[in-house]
């Protein structure tokens, strides 16, 4: 059981990671267009297949460990969906932006922020929940 814990705690980290570069990106390419929507389109990509890894991982160390439905459990299913949600309509609405012309670093910015936010507060709710 403590293996699977870690491997979760791994992605965990590894979506942390995935979620400051593309918060950090945006700002650092924003003299090159081009950079700045191939590595958040890059950055989509490695997102979702964190995402997902994650969302598995942590259903299997739950279905394993045959622990009950708990608040922290509850807060990481709920970002479990809600995760995607946000990111798909931050790609779509970048995508609107991108066409009309601006940037959208501030929105994107604020997206990925709630991302992070959500993220680190249930990562702290299930660490200081045990």
């Amino acid at each position: 059981m403590d293996v699977l814990i870690g491997y979760h705690r791994h992605l965990v980290e590894g979506l942390l990671l995935i979620l400051l570069l593309n918060l950090s990106l945006p700002w650092i390419l924003q003299s090159s267009p081009e950079k700045r929507i191939f590595y958040t389109r890059v950055g989509y990509f490695v997102f979702w297949a964190l995402w997902s890894m994650v969302a598995f991982s942590g259903l299997m160390v739950w279905l394993f460990a045959g622990r009950p439905l708990t608040l922290p459990v509850i807060g990481m299913l709920i970002l479990t969906g809600l995760m995607p949600l946000l990111d798909i309509y931050r790609a779509l609405h970048l995508k609107r932006l991108w066409l009309s012309g601006s940037m959208g670093l501030g929105f994107n910015s604020a997206v990925v922020g709630l991302e992070l936010a959500l993220t680190i507060g249930v990562t702290l709710l299930a660490v200081l929940g045990r």
